[in-house]
């Protein structure tokens, strides 16, 4: 099975600062046989991003295990 990350590149963020920062949104993963099978997946599992209108999702897939809670 095939692992995917999904993003956008809608929306923004504050950096620590507070002020406004416009950067990509990482939505979340999805595994599947191909990507529209882990995207159908992802939406399934994470299908309260519905309601905030993201249009342009971006899938990239990835191989091995991913680290997580890295800080710069």
């Amino acid at each position: 099975m095939k692992k995917f990350l999904f993003f956008t590149m809608e929306g923004f963020t504050f950096d620590p600062n507070h002020k406004e920062l416009h950067n990509m949104q990482i939505l979340g993963d999805g595994r599947g046989d191909d990507v529209l099978k882990a995207f159908s997946n992802f939406k399934s599992d994470q299908d309260y991003l519905v309601q905030h209108g993201f249009k342009e999702v971006i899938a990239v897939q990835y191989v091995g295990d991913m680290i997580r809670q890295l800080e710069l």
